[in-house]
């Protein structure tokens, strides 16, 4: 009798696992985290996209089924058919139709000096350096208001758009001058100064002065240690968390909430 073979029926092709991409975040690494956490338990991946979302005019990637934008100052968004969530994370209003998180960053310079102020061991006048990106930023402002008033006694300040000195050069210059118990603590106008600073004091052994910092910008909830003690801003990876459900609301039908987010006061706190 003839045999007959019997052949087993050819593996269904995974269905693909399509991806919720990321772009503008490349200089935030807890916005990302905080997505793919979210993304843990989600039904989409998250797929980063690297580069400048300016230079994008149109965005159309393959395996896409939705875009969260990081947008900063001055940038525009990119032109997709893609359900698209932003973070705008300077204030900037959004497109009528575009959903998103907008941070509102007013407020956070006179905070963050006031935690300065109020901060236990401290007494009127705070000794302080000030350190910042210009005599016209806000926090400029702040700080002239409150040692005009008594509560600042302004030892040094630093500007970076006119100073000849590197930053490390001169902080390594004037923490030399001022031994442990002639500085209060260092105001800073954003993470990235606050961060500079709190690395140099700890290069140098000193734990007698805390840094203040404006902003959360360069990591700088990540960097919270007994030195830079206390930062004002938002917290990008919980915003991370957020554009991630809210994109997965709308790629499941559902509408996109759109909210303002005011700056949250962050201290050190030991692990």
């Amino acid at each position: 009798a003839p045999t007959l073979s019997v052949s087993s029926a050819p593996s269904p092709s995974p269905t693909p696992v399509l991806a919720i991409a990321i772009i503008g975040a490349e200089d935030s690494e807890p916005f990302i985290e905080g997505a793919k956490e979210a993304a843990k338990d989600g039904p989409y991946t998250i797929e980063v996209i690297p580069g400048d979302i300016s230079s994008r005019a149109s965005f159309h990637p393959q395996g896409v089924a939705a875009v969260i934008v990081y947008l900063k100052k001055g940038q525009t968004l990119p032109n997709t058919d893609l359900p698209i969530y932003v973070f705008s994370t300077d204030g900037t209003s959004l497109p009528a139709g575009i959903a998103g998180l907008t941070y509102q960053p007013r407020g956070t310079e006179q905070a963050a000096l006031e935690e300065a102020l109020s901060y236990p061991p401290h007494l009127a006048p705070v000794r302080m350096i000030g350190l910042f990106s210009s005599t016209s930023s806000e926090a400029y402002t702040v700080w002239t208001s409150a040692v005009a008033k008594g509560q600042v006694f302004s030892k040094r300040e630093y500007f970076a758009d006119t100073s000849e000195v590197p930053l490390e050069e001169w902080m390594t210059d004037m923490f030399s001058r001022y031994f442990p118990g002639m500085l209060d603590a260092v105001y800073a106008e954003n993470g990235a100064l606050a961060v500079a600073a709190a690395d140099k004091l700890a290069s140098l052994g000193r734990d007698d002065l805390e840094v203040f910092s404006a902003g959360t910008d360069s990591n700088a909830l990540r960097s919270l240690s007994p030195i830079l003690i206390c930062a004002v801003g938002t917290d990008d990876k919980a915003a991370g968390a957020r554009c991630y459900a809210e994109a997965v609301k709308q790629l499941s039908g559902q509408e996109a909430q759109s909210d303002p987010l005011s700056p949250e006061i962050f201290w050190y706190s030991p692990k």
